[in-house]
């Protein structure tokens, strides 16, 4: 039997990790977290410590032919075999007295147009990290004149133009070994992210039900689940600053084991404040005491977001907590502080929107002044409604990048609102391959690039019908598309994504760290991350050579790998990419010994 099995499609660091005895079988389960303010380290499993890499870069294993391979040396079945390669695994450079130009006029001048063109060219001939690269360096030069708004453009368009090929071994470590996927913040897994949603407006799930006060209507977490074969790990809800804790809401998720998230809205409204001005009426009174006690009798994990997307223009005028970042500061703050000293089971979300990102860490409360950190953004076709702002070729990881760098080390992450459309209003046409390409970029790299974002939430509405101001009209629908809902639900398959809440002593989901220079010794699944720019591709994927798999690009595919179908010793496990136009891109070799 060869060693890969094709199992399901969905969708930085070194590709080496150092050698190590794996034993994926090993189930493990949740422990307490270790107490953060310990000087001594952690306990680890000795036969998970990972070790520095003593493996010198591998040399590539030879192909038997410059575009065919052998036959595989056992029997084969399942994924397709391929017999030979779409082209010769090599990339040339381009070659021309006009290339030649643009690049002295680059050297010399530093020229803009100069940038842009060669951009274009190397993008036109396949040569995507060709490109990429030269966009990040127009984005440098573009930040020496003071353009921070175009070096965002830039870098973004770098992160849509590279190719990503990167290969990852499934582990399943015990908590304490899994302690670097951790920060130990309050209502964090050790491991894997929940997977949430916000379904209050999706009209399809059947009958909504009310709040106490009549204020606002709900849909449940088995609505959800009967709809997309999803149980929610978390469900959130819009609530104004000023409205009671939702009671009626707040307890048919926890009877479900779904954790609530209280998008809490500091508001102008006279019905719930007198204040022209929100974030004033945020003060340590009755009413904040009164939600902290209600929270504390819940007696169940809840996220509580406050005054999210405080760095987007549109809550100014809107809501009124925009404008101020030390005022916003000393108000969340005092809402994380209450909130604590009466209600332990709480977490709090401070939350940006990127675009913009701007000022927006001028906002951040600090590391003592809130649990998590998040992010809401969205993939859409066109920005801000305009046919002549298209954003089909966007990749909206590089809208996380500068969120989850800046802070995955000491908080974890939680993405508070994401969703993909498949219909804008400015072009009404059915648009669901977009929406597919995106979603399992997002949702496929969580697991094998992101491991510490730990909440994720599908923005689950038809912002077409129920118009908002903050949010581009576009169709986020999962039910309304049957081939968007199967995409999302082969993505979000895997382990990794929490369908309730993790308790103390269950097992946690397994984690994948860099393939290379392990010792693999029982069966386990390989986790292969590639991405090409604009459509998908192709990766084949061989060991010593031999036996070439094909599997598809465009976001995350997982394949068991059973090493004990190979002879004991060294091998090398290569992966090539190519694009949808059959053009070679990348390549890794990784050693590994059985």
């Amino acid at each position: 039997m060869w060693p890969f099995l094709l199992l399901f499609t969905g969708c930085s660091e070194p590709q080496t990790t150092p050698e190590a005895e794996i034993q994926p079988t090993a189930e493990a389960t949740a422990v307490p977290p270790q107490d953060p303010t310990s000087s001594g380290p952690p306990t680890v499993n000795p036969s998970l410590t990972f070790k520095p890499p003593t493996v010198s870069e591998p040399t590539p294993t030879p192909l038997a032919s410059p575009t065919s391979f052998a036959e595989p040396p056992r029997r084969f079945s399942g994924p397709p075999l391929a017999r030979t390669l779409p082209a010769l695994p090599i990339q040339k450079s381009l070659q021309s007295a006009r290339i030649t130009l643009l690049q002295t006029q680059i050297a010399r001048y530093k020229l803009f147009a100069a940038y842009r063109e060669l951009i274009t060219l190397n993008k036109n001939a396949g040569l995507y990290d060709e490109a990429a690269r030269l966009a990040r360096a127009q984005a440098t030069q573009y930040r020496a004149k003071g353009l921070q708004d175009a070096a965002i453009i830039a870098d973004n368009e770098a992160g849509s133009l590279e190719s990503q090929l990167r290969v990852f071994l499934e582990t399943r470590p015990s908590a304490v070994a899994a302690a670097d996927r951790t920060t130990s913040a309050a209502n964090e897994p050790v491991t894997g992210c929940y997977l949430g949603a916000f379904i209050d407006r999706d009209d399809s799930l059947g009958e909504p039900f009310w709040e106490e006060d009549r204020t606002q209507w709900h849909r449940a977490p088995e609505q959800w689940m009967d709809a997309t074969g999803r149980h929610p790990g978390s469900l959130f809800t819009y609530l104004s600053y000023g409205q009671p804790f939702p009671r009626a809401w707040a307890y048919r998720l926890k009877a479900q084991g779904t954790i609530p998230q209280i998008a809490w809205e500091p508001t102008t409204s006279k019905k719930y404040s007198a204040n022209t001005r929100s974030l004033p009426q945020i003060r340590d009174d009755a009413y904040l005491r009164e939600f902290a006690r209600q929270l504390r009798e819940f007696d169940f994990p809840v996220f509580i977001r406050f005054a999210s997307e405080m760095n987007g223009f549109w809550t100014h005028p809107q809501y009124g907590w925009n404008g101020d970042a030390r005022l916003y500061r000393e108000k969340f703050r005092l809402v994380h502080r209450v909130l604590h000293e009466v209600a332990p089971r709480v977490a709090t979300i401070w939350c940006v929107n990127n675009p913009p990102l701007g000022n927006a860490f001028d906002y951040y409360p600090g590391d003592d002044g809130c649990d998590w950190v998040g992010l809401n953004f969205y993939a859409v076709p066109y920005h801000e409604d305009k046919i002549n702002k298209p954003a089909f070729d966007e990749n909206p990881l590089a809208l996380l990048d500068p969120v989850y760098k800046r802070f995955a080390a000491r908080k974890p992450i939680a993405i508070c609102e994401f969703a993909a459309s498949h219909q804008a209003r400015v072009d009404p046409r059915p648009i669901p391959d977009f929406a597919i390409s995106k979603l399992r970029l997002v949702y496929g790299a969580l697991p094998l690039l992101y491991p510490r974002v730990k909440l994720v939430d599908w923005f689950n509405m038809n912002t077409l019908r129920y118009a908002t101001k903050d949010k581009t009209p576009n169709d986020y629908l999962l039910t309304d598309d049957k081939r968007v809902l199967r995409a999302w639900q082969d993505v979000t398959s895997n382990r990794h994504f929490l369908q309730t809440y993790l308790q103390l002593g269950e097992i946690i989901p397994p984690v994948y760290r860099p393939f290379g220079n392990q010792k693999i010794s029982e069966p386990t699944q390989v986790g292969i991350w590639a991405k090409n720019f604009g459509a998908d591709g192709t990766v084949f994927l061989g060991i010593d050579g031999q036996g070439w798999t094909k599997a598809r690009a465009g976001g995350a595919t997982y394949l068991p790998f059973e090493p004990r179908a190979l002879g004991r010793g060294f091998h090398t496990l290569s992966a090539l990419l190519y694009d949808a136009k059959k053009r070679f891109q990348k390549r890794v070799d990784l050693r590994f010994s059985t």
